[in-house]
């Protein structure tokens, strides 16, 4: 049988596990943002340059894909957590 005490302890391991698990989540999901960001800056950047703008054009238009890919990533894991 299981005692009160025990069943506390078991509670606190898991309330900690939980914690580390919902950390290590919330981590994962700013690095899948902003490497989204760069390979959407990666592409515009090379689109870009090959229909023969300038490279600051191209620098320009691929700072822009990074800023919004990175903001729609955001708010679309934002919406899928509250759902």
């Amino acid at each position: 049988m299981t005692t009160p005490a025990q069943l506390r302890v078991q509670n606190q391991a898991l309330t900690r596990d939980l914690k580390r698990a919902t950390t290590k989540i919330k981590y994962l999901k700013i690095a899948l943002a902003l490497m989204t960001g760069v390979i959407a800056a990666l592409v515009t950047y090379l689109v870009v340059r090959g229909l023969d703008a300038t490279p600051l054009l191209s620098v320009g238009w691929s700072a822009s894909a990074f800023i919004v890919t990175t903001g729609f990533v955001f708010t679309v894991q934002e919406k899928i957590a509250h759902s």
